[in-house]
């Protein structure tokens, strides 16, 4: 061990002096590489020793042969440490710096072969999960492992893509068939709602007889209908089923069809369990023949006609009902018509002689003493005359009204052209100062009550020219569109607001003081037009004129009054 360590030092150190020393200590040879150095030392020490000065170590091995001191060996060597160290430092930093490049490029390289691909691989998957889009692929960049996962990866996505359109036509086709399923419990439901309905409502009763009319034993339909049990309505003892006193008739009837074989139909009273009374019921039996022409059995239905022969019996006496308050209503219309008369009667006569008077005397009055009546007093009197002939015209409206009400219609065609154009001619001659524009289209036929229809016309012409006074250029229009006549004028108007008031007797929408009138002209126009099966209506604007809008039947199939 200890030649070990000196051979290491050795191999470490910078030798500098050699010297051989023989067995009496005196110098035999010597070695000098640097003459910096000091010569060796003159003598040997007794025994090896190893001493270090400064940066020098001195080394005495004594060198013994057979067991004898033979020399001693000195060395004088450099230890050079500092430069030692500073060459391992070297190496260290440079082996450091390699080891550092090598583990970039080693980086460098996984981070493009391995995990970059694998990141890209990862972006896609979280894509694929985040998205639900199974046509995404994954980009092979590389021909190693790390590409045969990413075939394996978009292989994986492409059989998910497959399964997952395949599960969705899947869903698709389950979701019809459940639909459709869904739809075919609906309507067996519904099927079976109207089955069992049928079957608790059904009034129909099937039975069947032999050749001699004995019921068959099995009669459920029979059984469930009347109560009865197959001991009970076998033989004749369905007839017992009846009403006693049709019973009674029926019993011949069936005794002579079946002799006869000829089929028979009959209106009788048959027991009902559960209401727990007779019902109406239509008998029917039919034979079936034999080969010989002879009944072999018989075939029958009951129909329960309870309610509809119930309806009738109602709808008769309801009928019977009417009739006598028809007989009733016509004797108080008749009463009521009379009394109507009279009353226009005493309007047109009894009150009409009292205006007169008033009006004569005021006239007289203005005429004989016009010279000592100041204007007060003659003012006075012309209002006191024309509120008594506004009293006979109002009179007349009323009477015109009641008389068209009652009137009889007597229908014929009318030339509503001809009508008008005669009525605004009496126009035109009571004021022939003014310049209207009229315009009547030709050919306007109609078919309805001449007298009527000219009350109808005249007043809605009259409303026209009436209304037009203050216009500047007035005009009148007759014509009619698809489906209505219309008379037209620029006049007046009236609010929109106020329409539904328009046809009301003595409801007027303007003051008599700027157009005079009683407010009955428009109803009595509407209860004409209404007689004849039609309608009218209104539609104007304040200052921009009126438009009357009427229909009328134009076929002798509407015959009928209002």
């Amino acid at each position: 061990m200890r030649s070990i360590r000196h051979k290491l030092m050795l191999a470490v150190l910078s030798t500098t002096v050699i010297a051989l020393y023989d067995a009496e200590g005196h110098l035999f040879a010597r070695y000098i590489n640097d003459t910096s150095q000091t010569e060796p030392p003159p003598g040997q020490p007794a025994a090896t020793e190893v001493e270090i000065i400064h940066n020098h170590i001195h080394l005495f091995q004594q060198i013994h042969a057979n067991g004898d001191p033979f020399g001693t060996v000195y060395i004088n060597a450099e230890l050079g440490l500092q430069q030692r160290a500073q060459q391992i430092i070297l190496i260290v930093l440079v082996v450091t710096l390699l080891a550092l490049l090598a583990a970039m490029v080693l980086s460098l390289w996984f981070q493009r072969r391995i995990t970059q691909p694998m990141l890209a691989v990862t972006h896609q998957a979280q894509q694929v999960v985040e998205q639900h889009n199974y046509s995404l692929r994954a980009e092979k960049t590389t021909q190693d492992e790390i590409g045969y996962l990413v075939d394996a990866f978009n292989d994986m996505l492409s059989q998910i893509e497959q399964r997952t359109a395949e599960l969705q036509q899947s869903n698709s086709q389950l979701a019809q068939e459940v639909n459709i399923r869904a739809t075919t419990e609906a309507a067996l439901r519904d099927s079976e709602r109207r089955y069992r309905t049928l079957m608790t409502t059904l009034t129909t009763v099937i039975w069947r007889a032999d050749r001699q009319g004995y019921f068959l034993p099995a009669q459920t339909s029979w059984d469930s209908y009347t109560g009865q049990t197959p001991d009970s309505h076998s033989g004749e003892g369905w007839l017992d089923a009846f009403h006693p006193k049709d019973k009674e008739k029926l019993r011949p009837l069936w005794q002579q069809a079946c002799v006869e074989g000829l089929p028979m139909e009959r209106n009788l009273r048959l027991w009902h369990v559960r209401s727990g009374e007779f019902r109406f019921v239509v008998f029917k039996a039919v034979p079936l023949l034999g080969p010989d022409g002879r009944p072999q059995e018989w075939m029958g239905v009951i129909d329960d006609v309870h309610e509809r022969v119930q309806a009738s019996q109602e709808v008769t006496r309801l009928n019977a009902e009417l009739e006598q308050r028809v007989v009733q209503r016509t004797a108080e219309l008749e009463n009521a018509n009379r009394e109507l008369e009279a009353f226009s009667y005493s309007v047109s006569h009894d009150l009409r002689a009292p205006l007169r008077s008033i009006d004569g005397f005021s006239l007289a009055l203005l005429e004989d003493y016009r010279e000592q009546l100041d204007g007060t007093a003659q003012d006075y009197l012309d209002r006191v005359r024309a509120a008594a002939q506004r009293m006979g015209g109002l009179i007349d409206d009323l009477l015109n009204l009641a008389r068209v009400s009652r009137m009889e219609i007597k229908r014929q065609p009318l030339n509503l052209s001809a009508m008008a154009e005669e009525l605004i001619s009496e126009l035109q001659e009571t004021a022939p100062e003014r310049q209207v524009t009229v315009r009547i289209q030709a050919g306007l036929l109609a078919y309805g009550d001449d007298r009527l229809m000219r009350v109808a016309l005249g007043n809605l012409l009259n409303n026209a020219w009436k209304y037009t006074s203050r216009c500047a250029a007035p005009s009148i229009e007759f014509d009619r569109n698809e489906e209505e006549f219309f008379i037209r004028d620029n006049g007046a108007g009236f609010d929109m607001t106020y329409a539904s008031r328009l046809f009301t007797a003595f409801q007027r929408l303007h003051d008599t003081q700027e157009f005079p009138g009683t407010g009955v002209g428009l109803a009595t126009v509407q209860r004409v037009i209404r007689r004849h099966g039609g309608q009218i209506r209104a539609e104007a604007r304040i200052n921009e004129g009126a438009t009357f809008f009427f229909t009328l039947p134009n076929s002798k199939e509407v015959m009928h009054d209002d």
